[in-house]
């Protein structure tokens, strides 16, 4: 069998071998930012992370409020996800110029993205610096979902696009 070998320093080579990532638009109490770093860290108790850059507005924000909320958007919200994601919450009010309505969350004081399929509300319990940014890794205190909704509803960042989750092929056991 034949190889490619891809150079560790190539980026794009060796994270396209992987398959899309779940994104989300991580809120705080004022603020919003697309991610596509967002990861389980513990199941008990159940632990979720957001890696953030040092640079965005939104770093340190999460950094002292010490919580946040994962939004989980469907093909409907693409538009909201890339709004969050290129217009940055220094130059204005993002959920503003971007029309994007909110609502309180069930505990934590961030807000919640009101037409977004799930929001799971979290608190900071651990941070994790690395040379461009911080894993913020909270644990889960509520979440909730629109009825119906399923993980393969939920929006997936490829490399250059988005996607929506495939087709089983196998049960895992």
């Amino acid at each position: 069998m034949e190889w490619e070998t891809i150079q560790p320093d190539n980026r794009t080579g060796v994270l396209h071998t992987l398959a899309p990532f779940p994104i989300a638009v991580i809120t705080t109490q004022s603020n919003a930012i697309t991610a596509n770093q967002v990861e389980y860290f513990t199941f008990r108790p159940l632990r979720l992370g957001v890696a953030i850059a040092y640079e965005r507005f939104t770093h340190d924000l999460i950094k002292n409020e010490g919580e946040f909320v994962i939004n989980v958007p469907t093909v409907d919200q693409i538009d909201a996800v890339r709004h969050c994601g290129a217009f940055s919450g220094r130059d204005g009010d993002k959920f503003e110029a971007g029309n994007i309505p909110t609502m309180p969350a069930q505990i934590v004081q961030s807000l919640c993205l009101s037409n977004f399929a799930a929001h799971i509300e979290c608190r900071v319990c651990r941070e994790v610096d690395f040379e461009e940014r911080t894993w913020f890794i909270g644990d889960v205190v509520a979440a909730r979902k629109r009825p119906g909704h399923t993980d393969t509803q939920a929006l997936l960042c490829g490399r250059y696009e988005y996607r929506l989750p495939g087709e089983m092929v196998a049960n895992r056991q």
